[in-house]
């Protein structure tokens, strides 16, 4: 008998440290999962300056606002997307540039749009404005969702969709600079010689693409790096839940004549300055790790 209530004891003992282990693995993972999701809410400003040879000296000082990624919808309410554009507003850049992924309705392959994160991006947008305008492209997301929908709500408040095309911004004294866009590379073409097209190489051009990797390396390859002075991508969100932290995924980079990894932040390919963003929303799940939300203020400067 007491034998078995010796074991009947170191049951229940066993039993309640399991009950114990259990307890405390559910309490860890929800307050992961709380600071994970309050991570994902964190939208910071990152401040860099660039210098380039060929931006004429007129535009020296420039102020551009970067932003990607935003995710209307799913999990990004309008008061996200409003704050985003507070924070860019304060800043009072000369230029605004999307790159892509504005809404997010559902995993893609539910093959569902809600007309209402559409709405949502446009009240959360409306009051952006930038004296030298404001340039976009579209996503992977805005093409598997309704290209016409988003298109049209970005027109909506008066940005330039440049998706294989190009714009030039002349000021009062001649000089100008371009913008210039490709299609995104899962769900479009990627046409650089539109998205490049009548650029020297001796001029000034910021060429935005949602995808990072695969048209950096066409634009290597067939030789339009040389035509390209800022590439300025998203798509990536750092990893969303990364297990590094993003500084330390650029300093991988650091001093590179090419990326080793196109996942986040400032980086070179040759005479060409790139920036991939982190992005402002999410997808999947409301949750981010080591890859805090972000917009850009990029200053350029001249540096002759």
């Amino acid at each position: 008998m007491n034998k078995a209530k010796k074991l009947l004891n170191k049951y229940k003992n066993q039993s309640k440290k399991i009950k114990i282990i259990i307890f405390v693995i559910i309490i860890f993972a929800i307050l992961f999962s709380l600071y994970m999701f309050k991570t994902s809410r964190a939208l910071r400003v990152r401040y860099i300056d660039l210098e380039f040879e060929d931006l004429p000296k007129s535009f020296d000082n420039i102020k551009v606002a970067l932003a990607s990624d935003i995710h209307s919808g799913l999990y990004i309410p309008t008061s996200h997307i409003q704050k985003m554009s507070d924070m860019i507003t304060e800043n009072n850049p000369d230029i605004i540039l999307f790159i892509g992924d504005y809404i997010y309705s559902a995993p893609r392959w539910f093959k569902y749009h809600n007309k209402k994160n559409i709405h949502r991006l446009i009240e959360g947008i409306k009051n952006l404005e930038a004296p030298l305008g404001k340039y976009a492209v579209l996503g992977n997301h805005d093409n598997y969702e309704s290209k016409i929908d988003v298109s049209n709500a970005m027109h909506s408040n008066n940005f330039k969709m440049l998706d294989n095309n190009i714009i030039f911004i002349t000021n009062d004294i001649g000089e100008y600079i371009s913008i210039g866009g490709v299609g995104d590379f899962m769900t479009d073409d990627v046409k650089f010689d539109l998205a490049t097209k009548n650029v020297k190489t001796n001029d000034f051009n910021i060429l935005l693409s949602h995808e990072p990797a695969a048209p950096l390396a066409i634009a290597k390859k067939e030789g339009y790096n040389e035509l390209i002075d800022f590439f300025v991508c998203g798509h990536t969100h750092g990893m969303q839940i990364s297990l590094v932290p993003m500084p330390l995924i650029e300093r991988l980079n650091k001093n590179r004549d090419y990326p080793l990894t196109t996942i986040y932040g400032n980086m070179q390919s040759g005479k060409t300055k790139i920036y991939v963003s982190s992005g402002v929303g999410v997808v999947l799940l409301p949750f981010r790790l080591f890859a805090y939300p972000e917009i850009v203020i990029a200053t350029l400067k001249n540096k002759k």
